[in-house]
């Protein structure tokens, strides 16, 4: 088993029971204690861990920004889901944005998949141009900026500014955490910047968000809720806390894994 791959079923056990013993961990993975130790170093690193004696406990550090690969494995089949339906939403010839979410990622993954032609994308997002760079009738665009190795972005007054010149008809962002008080929210400040800037020059914006998003707060606001235009969550997200967002005049959509197998 690769170090990734067995680092990120370490990160599913913590998500279970909320701490790892690194005996434990030896025995299950079959390998030494100091490769445990090693696994449970990075991952702290990372921000998602803090280390004990003889194991490691879950990040409580909720401001903290978690490293790209954990992130993309938390809820990925509900993200998947929600990705497919905010695929729905793009028309031939559209220009788009898509953030450095997790999820936005997943609507970059199925347009590759699914060529929408003439569509153009404008991101900050190294992976989502990445994994766009070469499908036919597709032209990306990036904003430039400095890279944030964390989140694997681009952010900066570069990137910010570069999103004024566009004219961009639907954009597609996730957030740390969204309320109804607080509104949209970011983990820093300058990914809530560059995300406040898109939500500026959109006509339409979709906040993709799974359901462990709702009622969690975060350091930065970008920007309140009605901001949003559309709502596009998964199956697991409580009615009646969807109903206070259709309340305030959002459009909400619900996409169930079941619906796109």
């Amino acid at each position: 088993m690769l170090a990734e791959e067995r680092r990120k079923k370490i990160v599913e056990k913590l998500d279970e029971g909320g701490s790892v013993r690194v005996s434990q961990l030896a025995g299950i993975f079959q390998v030494t204690e100091e490769t445990i130790r090693r696994d449970l170093e990075q991952l702290e690193k990372d921000g998602y861990l803090t280390r004990t004696h003889g194991g490691a406990v879950k990040s409580t550090l909720d401001q903290q920004e978690i490293a790209f690969y954990i992130r993309n494995m938390r809820n990925r089949e509900e993200k998947q889901a929600i990705g497919k339906k905010a695929l729905e939403f793009i028309e031939p010839g559209e220009v788009i944005a898509l953030d450095a979410s997790t999820t936005a990622l997943q609507v970059a993954r199925l347009l590759r998949e699914n060529p929408i032609k003439d569509v153009v994308v404008i991101t900050h997002a190294l992976k989502v141009i990445m994994t766009l760079a070469d499908v036919p009738d597709l032209t990306v665009i990036s904003t430039g900026g400095v890279l944030q190795q964390r989140t694997m972005s681009f952010v900066g007054p570069l990137a910010e500014n570069s999103l004024s010149t566009y004219n961009i008809k639907k954009a597609f962002i996730s957030c740390k955490g969204i309320t109804l008080e607080e509104g949209i929210m970011e983990s820093t400040d300058l990914q809530a910047r560059i995300k406040e800037q898109i939500i500026k020059v959109a006509k339409e914006v979709y906040v993709l968000v799974d359901h462990e998003k709702f009622g969690q707060t975060a350091l930065a606001t970008v920007g309140p809720i009605n901001a949003a235009s559309w709502l596009i969550t998964d199956g697991e997200a409580a009615e009646h806390e969807l109903e206070g967002y259709r309340a305030r005049g959002i459009k909400v959509v619900v996409s169930t894994q079941s619906e796109h197998e």
